[in-house]
């Protein structure tokens, strides 16, 4: 049996979520960001009349840029379907229902941690 409490389950899921929602963001303006960059490159190799090393500088950047673009858009094709799930309104729902869940467990694990009980036969016996 795990030695995690199911409210860190659920919280653990749940910041899964938010991970993958704030990452799909930020992916996807990178990834827009390389594609401004890849044009630039470009076009500074057909306008600006490069010496030979300089294009091989811009190739050589260029080289990079295609390579950090193509790792953001890999993750943005990864997050799709998990972003996109949590964007539907009754999975939202969802989410927001399980975000109530995991505050009523949080209640009940906190109830059980700090557990007392009072006596109410035996304490009359031994005062009597």
């Amino acid at each position: 049996m795990s030695k995690k409490k199911y409210s860190e389950h659920i919280a653990e899921f749940l910041n899964f979520i938010s991970n993958a929602q704030s990452h799909y963001k930020f992916c996807c303006a990178e990834e827009d960001t390389q594609e401004k960059l890849t044009q630039d490159y470009l076009h500074s190799l057909e306008l600006d009349n490069l010496k030979c090393d300089e294009r091989s500088k811009i190739a050589t950047k260029l080289v990079i840029n295609r390579r950090d673009r193509r790792y953001y858009k890999d993750r943005v094709e990864e997050l799709d379907p998990i972003v996109k799930f949590f964007e539907e309104q009754q999975n939202k729902r969802v989410l927001d229902k399980l975000r109530e869940v995991l505050g009523q467990v949080r209640k009940q694990e906190e109830y059980h941690k700090n557990r007392i009980y009072i006596p109410k036969v035996l304490k009359e016996k031994k005062d009597g």
